[in-house]
């Protein structure tokens, strides 16, 4: 399991190619194509999902899921560190190093 410093140390979370996403609702169903396995997150894990492009760090990640939530930035980042980490743990997104 990676540390949160870890992941701010100049990675950025990026979607698996393997994965296939679709909205249901307010949820985000992710089904990962090698691993058949699937998984349904709620709409700010969606969200947060939707940010993992390779170009955005988890403090961006954090920045923005705090700005289109009206939340304070210091709260929802352990949060958005925590999910962004279960989504690497379940091989969901992968830590990409921008070029």
């Amino acid at each position: 399991m990676l540390a949160t410093a870890q992941m701010s140390a100049g990675v950025c979370p990026q979607r698996s190619e393997h994965v296939q996403a679709r909205k249901v609702g307010r949820d985000t169903l992710l089904v990962h194509l090698l691993l058949k396995q699937y998984h349904v997150l709620n709409h700010i894990a969606g969200r947060i999902w939707d940010l993992a492009d390779g170009k955005r760090s988890d403090g961006d990640i954090a920045a923005e899921i705090a700005e289109e939530f009206n939340v304070d930035r210091t709260i929802v980042g352990d949060d958005v560190a925590s999910t962004l980490q279960t989504l690497t743990d379940l091989r969901l997104i992968e830590l990409k190093v921008p070029s």
